[in-house]
């Protein structure tokens, strides 16, 4: 004869109500608290990428400077050539590597940034196209741009104190910027308090340059354009040193939200990041 199990054992067996609301519970939890643990970790592993980019270039740059007799890279206005050599990065004219939130090919077409007929750090670099751009400010698109691309193909640009090329004459200060030519000209400050490249904020990168005056040492003056803060209000730095540091800004007109729009010619008064970026350019020996 099979004995049956009677109803108390067949209770006895089954999770109650209360007992799955307290697994269902307890599971949140555990959720709730390895959520920040992942997410840090993602960020983290994101500041990571994002500095070793400054890292490869500012090493193809130096290899460069150490290759043609401690000149530095040519940094142009608008990518262009300058005395038939090519700038640190180039494209198509009129407008070489020109990015903006169009459908223009200089957004996405990476062979301007590693070829040496296009690009003057090619030959350093090989085809490693992903160093020019931060995996975290390069992937905004606008909503003309189409839905297949991944992002733009460069977010970072070299300061316009450092290299030799044509430069744009129509700021304020124009007429005394100055530029160093040589790694021998970067004595105030020196290299390893000269910032040479930072991602852009996607709203105001453009060409290759990033212009700032070192006479707006108190924060005062104009951001021709915005440095990058989509690393939680901090922007990934190269200095000429080759060292990188992921840099926090302190005001928030310094990080606008992206509008994909263009986003130039910033007005600000005692703006301490400004005031950074002005220490931190190039100027000739007091």
């Amino acid at each position: 004869m099979i004995n049956q199990p009677n109803a108390l054992s067949r209770r006895a067996s089954a999770f109650t109500l209360i007992e799955l609301l307290v697994v269902i519970a307890i599971i949140a939890i555990l959720a709730a608290m390895l959520l920040p643990v992942l997410v840090r970790a993602k960020t983290s592993a994101k500041v990571t990428a994002c500095l070793n980019n400054n890292r490869q270039l500012a090493m193809a740059w130096t290899m460069y400077t150490q290759d043609n007799a401690d000149r530095l890279a040519i940094n142009s206005d608008v990518g262009a050539p300058f005395n038939n050599t090519p700038s640190w990065v180039g494209g198509t004219p009129p407008n070489n590597g020109w990015l903006d939130w169009t459908v223009n090919q200089n957004n996405t077409n990476w062979q301007y940034l590693v070829q040496s007929g296009n690009s003057l750090l090619g030959d350093f670099i090989g085809n490693n196209y992903k160093i020019f751009a931060c995996p975290v400010n390069s992937r905004y698109l606008s909503p003309s741009q189409p839905h297949d691309w991944t992002g733009r193909c460069r977010s970072c640009a070299m300061n316009a104190a450092i290299g030799d090329g044509k430069k744009f004459g129509g700021f304020d200060y124009s007429s005394t910027f100055w530029w160093a030519k040589k790694m021998a000209d970067l004595n105030f400050p020196g290299p390893s308090g000269s910032w040479l490249l930072m991602d852009e904020h996607p709203d105001s990168i453009d060409d290759g340059i990033l212009y700032t005056s070192s006479t707006y040492k108190n924060g005062t003056g104009e951001y021709s354009e915005l440095p990058g803060g989509q690393h939680n209000g901090a922007c990934g730095i190269a200095m000429a040193d080759g060292s990188t540091v992921m840099h926090k800004w302190l005001s928030p007109l310094t990080l606008h939200p992206v509008t994909y729009s263009n986003l130039n010619d910033v007005e600000v008064t005692l703006n301490p990041d400004l005031a950074w970026l002005a220490n931190a350019t190039p100027r000739p020996t007091p």
